[in-house]
């Protein structure tokens, strides 16, 4: 049967179909190489298509623009930064960081502080409590006038710390609860000998205050009162030593000595004793008078506050006993500090220390910068006349001045000068005292300078970083840290990728035997802590930078090896591995074309991470006081500031979000550079 010229007995029962027509068919003509024909996709290299999927990963782009920031600061602003980190500069010392201008209240070179006592004495011209406010100022040993703004006072407040400008208060004198002695003394000086036959010795005054009382009259808010401390009983003893013996006098108790009003003659009582009688004892050795806290064993903290204690003698063989003056504890317990914990002369086994001396703080805002390069007064010791004639040559200023010798006080004197500022490139303002010097040949100035142009700064300057203790800007020291450390990193890497990808490529890709050996190997390094290794290292061949590569290198390829080791069992009985070796590749094609290529995204993101990891290493060992010599770094910079971070913190957070941005940045850019380098992955869009 046919149909259209086509045999259908000819055709499968499936093809057998009446509709199917002859034209539905076309003739194809053999000799077209269809394969020929222009692809419709360019090609591409694996570089190329690399950098595409890594530009895909947004997170990794922006880990890199911010490594490729650092390092490109890291080299420009040591070179561009004229500022001196080498030299020590006393005068610009801890400077706040700085980048607006002074009042704007953040990042301005002002630091807020609180609680800081002032000195309240009277000045002459004030008469009305904001005058005499405006007087008011702290330590100016500490703090430049100048420079302190915003004051506000508190009340009358109460200190049990000694404080140059508190005053009054009282010298608390107790034994602790937990305290197992029988008593605690308050002792004089010991006097050699004492001949009571040559004048009498007095307590002209004695006088406790009365806690109770104390507590009643100044209520509890006020806490005068002397938290957990109960009155205690004390008593004055006379102490001498008699063949070798110690013997005490019991001279008074609390019940005769809270107050005595008249003298009492002390003689009296050490004669009446019943073994100086018996012993008919005139002269006493090694004696001393003492006062006495009874430990009463009640569970609670016992004390006396002491408001007056005075001896007076007619001796004539022994000079007067000093005892200290209470009037104003605070001095008192100042000069027992000056004087080497020596409270004029007594001692204390017990705990002494100062109760609520009166005092007044203030809080103020503080500005480093004008503290340090403001407009101020110079005195000679700093401003000499050759300072002038240099600025006079640059034509900054004229000065003029006159020396005449008086003949009615026999010296020279300046009996006129003239000084006109002519630029304000001109550090000295105005000069306010001119002083002839002894032969009449120079003269010694006084005048109001601007420290900026002193310094050689045209404008205020503003260290972004602030400065460390050798007044060094941190901004370049950072950044000149950043550079050694990253140098010291990245040439630790290279070192230590290199020897863990052979290592690891070798023992992965062989096995058997050749891996045991060199696995035992690395686990005997591995067993041995870094900083063991690191020590030993810098100790014996010193703490440069070559020894500091060096003592990284001998076992950081441990972890790339390990890496390694495990990507090569991984891809090394695949397929297109065994492939490779039926068609005749050798050992060396195979690791270095097959297989390495596959397995160095992991390894690179593994590895990539040594970097930070060997500046965390430095940082480390720097704290230990093994850090770089000659040489900046994170690691010193963290280890040199590490007690600042309490009073001056920035000298820590800006290295410490430098190195937490490298981390960051480190792990981010080796997720990309994982993607970025795997075969695999060639081609794909996403």
């Amino acid at each position: 049967m046919k149909k259209n010229n086509i045999d259908l007995e000819n055709l499968p029962i499936e093809a057998r179909d009446e509709s199917i027509q002859a034209s539905d068919f076309t003739l194809v003509d053999n000799s077209t190489r269809v394969h020929e024909q222009k692809f419709q996709t360019k090609p591409t290299t694996f570089f190329k298509d690399s950098i595409k999927r890594f530009s895909k990963n947004k997170s990794s782009v922006v880990a890199a623009g911010i490594l490729g920031t650092l390092l490109l600061l890291s080299f420009a602003v040591p070179i561009i930064d004229r500022n001196d980190v080498k030299g020590v500069h006393p005068n610009m010392i801890y400077l706040q960081p700085k980048l607006l201008n002074a009042g704007s209240g953040f990042w301005d070179g002002t630091k807020k502080w609180e609680n800081i006592a002032v000195d309240v004495g009277e000045h002459q011209d004030a008469t009305t409590e904001e005058e005499k406010q405006e007087f008011w100022w702290p330590s100016p040993e500490d703090f430049k006038q100048n420079a302190v703004s915003k004051k506000t006072f508190s009340d009358v407040t109460y200190t049990s710390d000694r404080n140059n400008y508190a005053n009054g208060g009282y010298v608390q004198f107790g034994i602790s609860s937990s305290s197992n002695a029988e008593y605690v003394a308050f002792t004089t000086h010991e006097i050699s000998t004492l001949d009571i036959t040559a004048g009498d010795i007095y307590l002209k005054s004695f006088e406790l205050y009365d806690l109770t009382k104390l507590k009643a009259e100044e209520g509890e808010d006020k806490a005068f009162f002397p938290d957990n401390y109960s009155q205690g009983e004390v008593e004055l003893y006379f102490n001498y030593v008699e063949n070798n013996e110690e013997k005490s006098i019991k001279l008074l108790d609390s019940a005769s000595s809270f107050s005595v009003t008249s003298p009492i003659n002390l003689s009296t009582l050490i004669t009446s004793d019943a073994n100086v009688v018996a012993n008919s004892i005139t002269t006493f050795s090694d004696c001393d008078f003492e006062l006495r806290i009874k430990n009463n064993n009640s569970g609670a903290n016992e004390c006396v506050l002491i408001k007056s204690l005075e001896f007076e003698t007619n001796n004539t063989k022994k000079e007067a006993i000093e005892a200290p003056n209470f009037t104003d504890a605070n001095e008192l317990m100042l000069r027992e500090y000056e004087n080497g914990n020596n409270l004029s002369y007594w001692s204390c086994t017990g705990n002494k220390k100062l109760h609520m001396a009166k005092v007044i703080y203030c809080n103020f805002t503080y500005d480093s910068y004008e503290a340090v390069f403001g407009k101020m007064v110079m005195g000679p010791e700093k401003l000499f006349e050759s300072d002038i004639d240099q600025y006079i040559a640059k034509g900054w200023c004229n000065f003029d001045y006159t020396i005449e010798y008086d003949s009615v006080n026999d010296k020279f004197v300046v009996t006129d000068f003239d000084y006109e500022m002519l630029s304000d490139k001109c550090p000295v303002k105005d000069i306010t005292k001119v002083v002839a010097t002894s032969d009449g040949t120079a003269v010694q100035l006084t005048g109001e300078v601007e420290y900026f142009r002193y310094y050689g700064y045209d404008r205020m300057p503003k260290f972004l970083m602030g400065t460390d203790k050798n007044g060094r800007d941190m901004f370049k020291y950072v950044f000149e840290g950043l550079r050694t450390s990253l140098l010291l990193g990245i040439a630790s890497f290279i070192v230590c990728f290199i020897i863990g990808l052979i290592w690891g490529s070798v023992s992965g890709y062989f096995g058997g035997t050749v891996d045991l050996v060199m696995e035992r190997i690395t686990d005997i390094l591995h067993g041995v802590p870094w900083i063991v290794v690191m020590t030993l290292v810098i100790k014996h061949l010193g703490q440069t930078f070559f020894v500091f590569g060096l003592s990284l290198c001998l076992t950081g390829w441990i972890g790339t090896a390990a890496t390694t080791r495990t990507q090569f069992y991984r891809f090394r009985g695949r397929e297109y591995v065994l492939a490779s070796r039926s068609l005749g590749a050798n050992d060396a094609r195979l690791i270095a074309k097959h297989i390495l290529p596959n397995a160095m995204g992991t390894i690179i993101t593994s590895s990539v991470l040594m970097i930070p990891s060997v500046i965390f290493s430095e940082a480390t060992i720097s704290y230990l006081g093994l850090g770089l010599k000659g040489l900046s770094s994170l690691g010193v910079i963290l280890s040199d500031n590490q007690t600042q971070l309490t009073t001056h913190s920035y000298l820590l957070i800006f290295p410490a979000i430098v190195i937490a941005l490298l981390m960051i940045s480190f792990n981010l850019f080796g997720n990309g550079l994982r993607d970025a380098v795997n075969p695999s992955l060639k081609g794909e869009e996403q």
